[in-house]
């Protein structure tokens, strides 16, 4: 690539990215960079100048600490999982009867396979994402112990999905989205891969103000206004979005800060 000035493209290109990955440095760290009416340009000189003078060591990836975090915690999770919100989740799924043998579903932040094992008897194929290397090994080994060959997992942090457009009956995201920075993002791409008529099903925290739990599970955010999720998804361009709270689905049953868990479905 020989031209100084680049356009959004060649500079994704330059730095060996998508273009939409390439968006998101934008956004998230000072790119040199000028926009000129409604296009943005690159300097070539100027973006090798300016990654060659940045320091891997001089800030910490909140993306990098979950990964290790789950990574850690791993081989354990399905006690400590125990600890914090019970059956009521998969038992609402199933109880909605959206799963169907034809059905290829993804489960973004699947953790274990939680979701995942529960819905791969009922369906062709499920295909669990999560950013934990170590924790798509504890889903594959249960997948293994129960007999499930239908599964594949995909080593994503579910911001980028490697699956093309409309590939998706159904997408799944139980307890993952309060882990990511920009969820709209995250919404917008569910509704990229999901087929026409394809259903999200969505489990999370409502707002609550626990810092300490925050921590401890290294949450970006702390639950959710469910008017916010019910925006988010319309802009998305989602219809015939359901909203309820499971009554008996709580963080810290028996602590005095339990928080609610909603359950949000809608078709794409």
């Amino acid at each position: 690539m020989d031209k100084e000035i680049l356009t959004m493209e060649e500079a994704a290109e330059l730095f060996g990215v998508s273009v939409k990955t390439f968006i998101k440095l934008l956004k998230e760290e000072k790119v040199p960079a000028r926009k000129i009416g409604r296009e943005w340009r690159f300097s070539k000189s100027a973006l090798i100048h300016w990654l060659s003078s940045g320091d891997s060591q001089s800030y910490s990836s909140s993306e990098g600490d979950t990964r290790e975090f789950f990574d850690e915690i791993a081989p354990e999770w399905e006690e400590i999982r125990k600890n914090y919100h019970d059956e009521s989740v998969k038992n609402k799924l199933l109880e909605l009867q959206i799963l169907k043998k034809n059905m290829t579903i993804v489960d973004l932040g699947a953790g274990n396979g939680y979701l995942s094992r529960a819905a791969a008897k009922f369906v062709k194929k499920v295909i669990a994402i999560d950013i934990s290397g170590e924790m798509i090994k504890e889903l594959n080994k249960k997948a293994k112990e129960n007999g499930i060959k239908n599964i594949e997992t995909v080593k994503s942090d579910g911001q980028d999905v490697p699956i093309k457009d409309c590939q998706a009956d159904a997408v799944f995201a139980s307890m993952f989205l309060h882990h990511i920075g920009e969820p709209l993002d995250v919404i917008k791409e569910m509704y990229r891969i999901l087929k026409p008529g394809g259903i999200v099903f969505l489990a999370d925290l409502m707002e609550h103000k626990d810092k300490e739990l925050m921590e401890k599970m290294h949450d970006i955010w702390s639950g959710f206004s469910l008017t916010q999720l019910e925006t988010w998804f319309q802009s998305a361009g989602f219809k015939n979005i359901s909203i309820e709270t499971l009554e008996d689905a709580t963080y810290k049953k028996s602590s005095r800060n339990a928080k609610n868990i909603f359950v949000l479905t809608a078709i794409r």
